[in-house]
């Protein structure tokens, strides 16, 4: 990971004084919106989105560092904004996700502090392809993202953009109902099992270790996905499909619960700081999913294989990179991220 600084060419006024339209970003609530505002500047295409300090989901954690996807979050909604803005995508257009990383690249840069944390963004497109017509059917890009002018991470993925007959013929395959399910959803695990603190957090239950293997071994972590429609984080607007964060969330909190169970420690002293997503079909609603997750070998970082499946088959397939919070930042020293509110009693 790196530990330096860069110092980017001088970037137009980019203001934070209020967000985006929340349709470029694709939110019905205005409360979901990160992003400021996106500009072009010399061919460059450049956003920015301000990090919120206590958001109830991303800032549920003792570790003093902006959420790994919550800066995910934000570099996608700013992406979207300039593809629209920018490249001028139809905001009609249905975005099918092919496949999305982010990774830090500076820890050090995405410390939480006393003030907002504005995101810079620059979007580099690497493949680019148009219709007849001259609309952009398709992209593959990476973004820097820096904050106070230092690298923190790098985001990167492919976007297919589908007019709605197009899109309703892509998903004419699916198998089943597309709303969610009327069965009771699986109980969460406790939130401290995958480094939570408030329980509306945890999108996983069941959690259990299956297969083990021969020589002592430890098997593959399994947990079930428990997804919530009424969850204004994940379930902002009607979908006819599993979002593709609650995915990633889903793998990220087995990955630490896995990673926690062989080392073992605490999940609250781990820190998520990468993570790849390649999405291989649309994940339904209409049938439960799990995640299995085993840590990957000689890999020279600690990396979990997460495998998202759904009837037998995977529907998405994830490398998350593991790190143990640094010891001086561990809960019960003084430097600490914001506590979030208190969750009721009643959530589960």
């Amino acid at each position: 990971m790196n530990t330096g600084t860069t110092s980017p060419a001088e970037a137009p006024a980019l203001t934070a004084d209020r967000t985006v339209h929340r349709r470029l970003v694709h939110k019905r609530a205005v409360e979901q919106v990160l992003t400021t505002a996106v500009a072009e500047s010399g061919g460059r295409l450049l956003g920015t989105a301000q990090l919120p300090r206590l958001h109830r989901h991303y800032n549920d954690t003792r570790a003093p560092y902006h959420d790994l996807l919550l800066v995910g979050e934000a570099a996608r909604q700013t992406v979207e904004a300039i593809v629209h803005e920018l490249l001028h995508v139809p905001l009609d257009r249905r975005f099918v996700l092919g496949d999305l990383g982010i990774a830090f690249t500076t820890l050090e840069a995405v410390r939480t502090g006393p003030e907002p944390a504005d995101l810079l963004v620059e979007l580099d497109i690497d493949r680019l392809r148009r219709r007849r017509d001259g609309s952009v059917r398709s992209l593959r890009g990476a973004a820097t993202c820096r904050i106070g002018g230092r690298d923190a991470a790098r985001f990167t993925g492919t976007l297919l953009f589908l007019e709605g007959d197009s899109y309703d013929d892509l998903r004419a395959g699916s198998s089943g109902p597309r709303a969610p399910g009327t069965g009771e959803a699986p109980p969460r695990c406790e939130p401290s099992a995958v480094g939570r603190t408030d329980p509306r957090n945890v999108v996983i239950g069941g959690l259990r270790t299956e297969r083990p293997e021969a020589g002592g071994k430890p098997g593959e972590t399994v947990a079930d996905i428990v997804a919530d429609p009424q969850d204004p984080v994940f379930y902002d607007h009607a979908l006819d499909h599993l979002p593709g964060m609650l995915l990633m969330e889903a793998a990220r909190q087995t990955a630490l619960a896995a990673r926690a169970h062989t080392r073992p420690v605490p999940a609250g002293t781990l820190l998520a700081t990468g993570c790849r997503a390649r999405f291989l079909a649309f994940a339904e609603q209409s049938a439960p999913a799990r995640c299995r997750a085993r840590p990957l070998e000689n890999t020279g970082t600690e990396t979990v294989a997460v495998t998202v499946e759904q009837r037998g088959e995977a529907v998405a397939e994830l490398e998350i990179t593991v790190e143990a919070v640094p010891e001086a930042d561990r809960p019960g020293r003084a430097a600490r991220a914001p506590t979030p509110t208190a969750p009721p009693r009643s959530a589960r």
